[in-house]
């Protein structure tokens, strides 16, 4: 019976992890895997697109790119935008095209709608130094999309551990846009669905044990003798 009750955990303990892992991962959101440029990255040359890729794909929920937005500002301490269109989304990048001005710092602000449906945003600085004599642009007081970047101090959301936009130095931003917007939630696992999950899963083991129990204790004993039975002949 100890085997058989063994194998019977060891198999709701295994249907266990395959539901609960799927229901973990769905509720996971993107995040920036790398970028061109990279996050304290300094560029020498020219440039004329900023891409951000994340770790799954990026939806386009609009259909036109509006609920999606990359804004690159700057020099320095300044809010001037140099994003020349809309960001576009190519499975799990997002881009914009660019025109730099002055030689500086600037900031890449982003938004954009994880797979499972939540809005994730941050923003991480780049050192731009063009050779001498390169055109700058002259940019512009606002994004051609719409938006308007906000500088906010403090960390912020959507991004991992040494990916850009975590730990960044400088002002960061959050972009606003003045498009309807997906409500931004919280990153992070839906930890009360996993938890409900698991004792949902421990109850129905529970009971499974319990069953195997009151089996094998009502299984009948084997067949005695019968009686009277002559014995083998030698």
């Amino acid at each position: 019976m100890t085997t058989r009750l063994l194998a019977a955990t060891a198999g709701l303990l295994a249907a266990a992890a395959l539901v609960l892992l799927p229901a973990a991962a769905a509720d996971a959101h993107d995040y920036v895997v790398g970028s061109d440029p990279a996050a304290d990255s300094t560029v020498t040359g020219a440039l004329d697109t900023v891409t951000i890729t994340f770790n799954d794909r990026v939806l386009d929920l609009s259909g036109n790119g509006s609920t999606n937005l990359l804004t690159v500002t700057g020099p320095d301490a300044s809010t001037r935008h140099f994003e020349t269109g809309c960001a576009t989304v190519a499975d799990t990048k997002l881009s914009a095209p660019v025109a730099l001005g002055p030689a500086g710092r600037y900031t890449v602000t982003y938004q954009a709608v994880s797979a499972d449906g939540h809005t994730v945003s941050s923003s991480f600085p780049f050192t731009y130094q063009p050779p001498a004599g390169t055109a700058a642009a002259a940019g512009a007081e606002s994004t051609p999309c719409g938006a308007t970047s906000t500088p906010t101090a403090g960390a912020s959301t959507g991004a991992s551990p040494g990916s850009p936009g975590s730990g960044s130095t400088g002002t960061e931003a959050t972009a606003t846009a003045s498009t309807p917007q997906p409500t931004a939630a919280s990153s992070g696992t839906d930890l009360g669905l996993v938890i409900g999950i698991a004792i949902a899963i421990v109850v129905l083991a529970v009971i499974g044990v319990v069953i195997i129990v009151l089996t094998s204790r009502r299984k009948p004993p084997g067949t005695p003798e019968a009686p009277g039975a002559p014995d083998d002949v030698a």
